[in-house]
């Protein structure tokens, strides 16, 4: 099967899906309730919250479940979250919409091969056997135009998984599209290679993350890519289809059809999808077919607008992603709005906790001086937390510190992450890991205040 008859039949398996939540958008009230009472049987809201608490676990859902996926948490002990056919059901609700918008909007990608990321993890219990399966039914006329085949996961050693990626890329003359989970996913594989857009003269579109910590890497790559629009990926959790993109929108709209969606305000009040409020940020809360019965996914998102009464949403960060070793409380959202605020031209910045004392870890060609300076401003913008702020002032915590990482940043980081039994393609951009015994993983050394350098390998 060639890949415009490939694509073009999943162009118009997706349309109908396109056209039903076209519609959902103006009417977001009923389109909930309908969603509600499929998957609970209840219409009352009120009812359905004055029955079932909020919940941090997964529950039992009420059809077989035909996989258990593994969601792996960086600060808690991985969930396994059951995935029945209804529920992947509810995840074409949300990738429909988005595929038909794609296509819709650049006919071209009609005509060509894609990459979907297919991460190494043959050694790894559970999850799909590779990332497109998520597509549901149409997975295998996704796979009809696939560069890279699917049997490349099964190979286990990373270096030689790149190798035999990159093969298969470097002979696929007509790449059109590209999608991958974080933006350095990308960065990494194509390591040392100039120009690579001249590489793959069609391609045309880049799906991958682009909000919070992955900002910054999805800069890097556009930079990689002149005239290829790089599309932020909606909220996609393990658990849920929470947003998709839609072409030209500014944030992701709200998936109304695909789960019942709740929403907690920084007072703890719940709001519904109809109530959120433009500039607002808010916690979302799924009720979903796979057992999530108002299930906090701790995943912060702001309204920046709306498709007719739809909400369009931006991920902020994870609310439950938290250091504290001493009592200071450090939020990941926190110390990603204080890396920005600091400014620092980095390809790759993670704080964490060593000991008694906050490492800033950063892949740089700044100076010395430079580094300290910038550890220095973000002491003092993390001090607006008032318990970090105690904390420094008893001496509880010791003076920032920071460590120059050599080369291979984010590609060490990814490595260590799967040693720690993280799936790869659940590896998300953190500003902040909770975890230690870093300063033992990267290439590279600490700066001195004074005196000489701390060397380490990793």
């Amino acid at each position: 099967m060639t890949p415009l008859i490939a694509n073009s039949l999943w162009f118009a398996l997706c349309l109908p899906e396109s056209a039903t939540f076209q519609r959902a958008t103006r009417h977001v009230v009923e389109t909930q309730r309908r969603v509600l009472q499929r998957i609970t049987g209840v219409s009352s809201v009120m009812e359905f919250q004055e029955r079932v608490p909020l919940s941090d676990e997964p529950g039992v859902p009420c059809t077989p479940v035909i996989q258990r996926v593994p969601t792996s948490g960086t600060t808690g002990p991985t969930k396994f979250i059951p995935y029945t056919r209804s529920l992947l059901a509810e995840f074409q609700h949300g990738i429909g919409p988005w595929i038909a918008d794609l296509f819709a909007h650049n006919p071209s990608l009609l005509t060509g091969k894609s990459y979907w990321a297919i991460s190494p993890v043959a050694n790894e219990a559970g999850g799909f056997s590779d990332d497109t399966e998520y597509l549901g039914r149409a997975s295998w006329l996704a796979q009809a135009t696939l560069a890279v085949p699917a049997s490349v996961r099964h190979i286990c050693d990373m270096e030689e998984w790149r190798e035999e990626t990159l093969r298969h890329l470097l002979a696929c003359r007509d790449l059109t599209f590209i999608s991958v989970w974080h933006p350095s996913f990308l960065t990494l594989l194509l390591q040392g290679m100039d120009e690579p857009v001249k590489l793959w003269p069609k391609l045309r579109v880049i799906s991958c993350w682009g909000d919070a910590a992955a900002a910054r890497p999805a800069g890097d790559l556009a930079r990689m890519f002149p005239g290829v629009t790089i599309q932020p990926k909606g909220l996609i959790a393990t658990e849920g289809f929470v947003s998709l993109p839609l072409w030209g929108r500014d944030g992701a709209a709200l998936a109304v059809r695909s789960h019942f969606f709740e929403f907690l305000d920084d007072a703890g009040a719940v709001r519904l999808a109809h109530d959120l409020v433009n500039g607002r940020e808010y916690s979302v809360v799924l009720t979903t077919s796979g057992g999530l019965n108002r299930y906090r996914l701790y995943d912060r998102v702001k309204v920046v607008g709306f498709e007719h009464e739809c909400p369009l949403l931006r991920f902020v960060g994870k609310e439950n992603h938290v250091s504290d070793r001493r009592g200071e409380k450090l939020n990941e959202r926190h110390v990603q709005a204080a890396l920005e605020m600091i400014g620092l031209d980095a390809t790759f910045t993670m704080v964490a906790c060593e000991g008694n004392a906050y490492i800033l870890f950063a892949e740089t060609t700044e100076r010395d001086d430079q580094l300290l300076a910038a550890a220095g401003k973000l002491d003092a913008a993390l001090r607006a937390n008032v318990h970090y702020r105690y904390c420094r002032e008893l001496g509880q915590l010791a003076t920032f510190r920071v460590f120059r990482i050599t080369s291979r940043g984010y590609a060490t980081y990814l490595e260590a992450c799967k040693r720690r039994g993280q799936r790869i393609g659940d590896v998300k951009p953190a500003a902040l890991d909770c975890r230690d015994g870093w300063l033992g993983v990267f290439d590279g050394r600490l700066v001195p205040v004074n005196g000489s350098a701390t060397r380490t390998t990793g």
